[in-house]
């Protein structure tokens, strides 16, 4: 009689082995999703697909043996529409699994700290264990470069990720990007993933170089789209240290520094012009006097045009500076072309001058100001088209749309203290609305002065430009404060306009303001925080509104 119970055969050894195995020559057990030596090892594993075409019974790919052209296969993230390979459950799950070699566990805690991380931790990793080119098809990766990337263009273009650049970035650029890139999912869980390994760019053993100032500049700008504004402008000014510590504003440091790469070299460039408007955002919304790099001497390249560097081709110097674009007015007909990151770093230039003009103790500086007014006006006429063929005829290239903004803001800086149209009255403290109020209220007159003009039509034109074609969750984190202060002008707009003239139309404007605030505070809590503060004063004073 034959024995029912069939014997234990012994494992027969797999055709398949995952990358890690086979780089190291090593037999594996092929198990999913994580073979018996990665697990031990807690190396990162990873499958590619058999040549002979491993299949399920349907005939159908096995999910996790998708290989590199397939992924490439995938249409580009709409993070609204997700489809079934980037929903919430599966990507815990994968990000758990392919992250263990990078990464370390991270605190569930909400708030945002510094953390203390071991040394062990920011190790570069062993040959086997390095960044890869398929880096450059994670999920969050893809989120980062197609929401977040062309507002702060500072780090290497997606292209260059998959190529034997990557082997050169830190892993903690990485997670940043991932981290950044988490904020569009619609699982909001998946920030406090890379969250930790983010912000180990900040420990003290982390190299003292320039990938270190690229982190430090990005996490600034979340700590500001996070509220957190106290660590924003510490994690700024310890970038700005490092970075002059480096020399990173001398033209030398970007050649020295690439290894001959070309899109390195320009990455570096970027990074500190990067700092530099930046630096002068932060210092802006702080009503400080100027920011650090104002008056720092800078030799350092002007950025090319951005489809160039994201195209991923060797990219040509333009050899422009700073001081060219100042003086590019010519009238002898001979007109310089620039990038549209060159005109958003004069911006942010004239944004320093009208800081420093608004705190100079010099009584007769109307001359100044009419200096400075027409600059900026001149500047906005310098401006290239919106629209840029790069990125197709609906869209607007972010750095036009960012200088256009730095420029209004400025603008606005610029005439509300001469204004007649004070604040006093209306309580518009916020951490985007620092605007100094008179010692006694102003009360409505029958014609607006001509700073008031200025200032109101400055604020129309800013609030302009959420009504662009791209989605507004796309714009950089600093346009909750642009928003915010078209807000509290349009308010104290609505009581001293004389009612007659277009009032509707100064109230469609608050709301146009607060409803954008509205989608940013979906990604970045500092919106919600501002656009609740807002609607309060709003109500405090709308009764009194014609």
């Amino acid at each position: 009689m034959q024995d029912p119970t069939p014997s234990k055969q012994p494992r027969q050894p797999s055709s398949l082995a995952c990358v890690t195995c086979r780089r190291r020559h090593l037999k594996c057990d092929a198990q999913m999703p994580v073979c018996g030596r990665c697990q031990a090892s807690t190396t990162e594993c990873r499958y590619i697909r058999s040549r002979r075409g491993l299949r399920t019974k349907n005939g159908t790919p096995h999910p996790q043996l998708l290989d590199d052209n397939e992924i490439a296969l995938f249409p580009a993230i709409d993070p609204d529409a997700f489809p079934d390979w980037l929903s919430a459950t599966t990507m815990a799950s994968e990000l758990v699994d392919t992250s263990q070699a990078l990464f370390q566990p991270v605190s569930t805690s909400p708030a945002i700290e510094i953390p203390q991380i071991p040394d062990a931790a920011l190790a570069w990793p062993e040959p086997d264990n390095a960044i890869t080119p398929e880096i450059a098809y994670d999920s969050m990766i893809q989120l980062y470069y197609q929401s977040f990337h062309r507002s702060h263009p500072l780090l290497v273009p997606r292209k260059a990720l998959h190529s034997s650049l990557c082997g050169r970035i830190p892993p903690y650029i990485i997670s940043i990007m991932r981290f950044i890139g988490a904020h569009y999912h619609s699982d909001i869980s998946l920030r406090e993933l890379f969250r930790q390994s983010a912000y180990s760019v900040l420990s003290e053993s982390t190299p003292r170089n320039g990938y270190k100032v690229q982190g430090m500049v990005l996490l600034a700008i979340i700590d500001h789209a996070h509220g957190t504004e106290d660590s924003a402008n510490r994690t700024m000014q310890e970038a700005v240290n490092l970075a002059l510590e480096l020399g990173m504003n001398r033209a030398a440091y970007a050649t020295d520094h690439s290894e001959g790469n070309s899109i390195l070299e320009e990455s570096w460039r970027r990074t500190f012009w990067e700092l530099y408007c930046v630096d002068g955002y932060l210092a802006g919304m702080r009503d400080q006097t100027s920011f650090r790099l104002f008056h720092q001497k800078a030799e350092v390249k002007l950025p090319c045009d951005e489809g160039l560097y994201n195209s991923g081709h060797p990219v040509i110097s333009s050899n422009q500076t700073l001081k060219d674009l100042v003086n590019s007015w010519s009238f002898n007909g001979d007109e310089q072309r620039f990038s549209s990151f060159a005109y958003r770093i004069n911006a942010a230039r004239l944004l320093g001058m009208v800081m420093e003009l608004n705190r100079s103790l010099e009584v007769d500086i109307e001359s100044q100001i009419e200096v400075l007014d027409a600059s900026l006006v001149t500047s906005l006429m310098q401006l290239p088209s919106c629209q840029n063929e790069v990125y197709g005829a609906s869209s607007l290239d972010e750095m036009t749309f960012q200088a256009e903004m730095t420029s209004y803001l400025a603008l606005i800086y610029l005439h509300h203290p001469r204004s007649n149209m004070r604040f006093a009255s209306i309580h518009a403290h916020t951490p985007c609305t620092r605007l100094p109020a008179t010692t006694e209220p102003s009360l409505p007159s029958a014609t607006l002065d001509l700073h008031s003009q200025k200032l109101l039509r400055a604020a129309d034109m800013l609030s302009n430009l959420a009504t662009l074609p791209n989605p507004v969750k796309y714009r950089t984190p600093f346009f909750t404060c642009a928003l915010a202060m078209c807000v509290v002008v349009h308010t104290v707009a609505c009581l001293f306009v004389p009612a007659p003239e277009k009032p509707e139309s100064i109230k469609a404007r608050i709301q146009l303001g607060v409803g954008a605030l509205h989608v940013l505070g979906k990604i970045w809590p500092l919106a919600k925080t501002v656009r609740q503060r807002l609607i309060n004063m709003y109500q405090e004073v709308g009764l009194r509104c014609p």
